[in-house]
């Protein structure tokens, strides 16, 4: 856009006026591209922190019962996965080749647990 408008309202010099121009437009676009970014960014870690500490409310059941979980020293597990590694080999009768690669498969499912009462700080 910078180099478009600046293009546009020059006199002479339309290619010097035009890299100026883009210039100034990528600085400008990418400072306001950075700032919206950690504001939306932001926002969303606070709906996901919200949505996971009220999960009832959004028809969620946690198995806790009531419980409440702010009050506790909780944590979510991570899950299990196994690990394979698949040897290079052919298929289609030799014309193509598979280069050995590792996949992992997720086994178990995270799940919430609960410590102990959340202490307070001594002052």
């Amino acid at each position: 856009m910078g180099a478009a408008t600046a293009s546009a309202m020059a006199n002479k010099d339309h290619g010097q006026v035009t890299l100026r121009g883009a210039g100034i437009g990528a600085l400008v676009g990418g400072i306001t591209g950075y700032i919206l970014h950690r504001v939306i960014d932001k926002k969303e870690s606070q709906v996901r922190k919200e949505t996971l500490f009220n999960l009832e409310s959004h028809g969620i059941s946690t198995g806790f019962g009531g419980i409440d979980l702010k009050k506790f020293d909780t944590f979510v597990s991570s899950p299990q996965v196994r690990e394979d590694y698949i040897e290079t080999h052919t298929v289609d009768d030799g014309r193509k080749l598979i280069q050995g690669h590792k996949t992992w498969t997720i086994i178990g499912n995270p799940q919430f647990n609960i410590g102990s009462p959340k202490r307070r700080k001594k002052r």
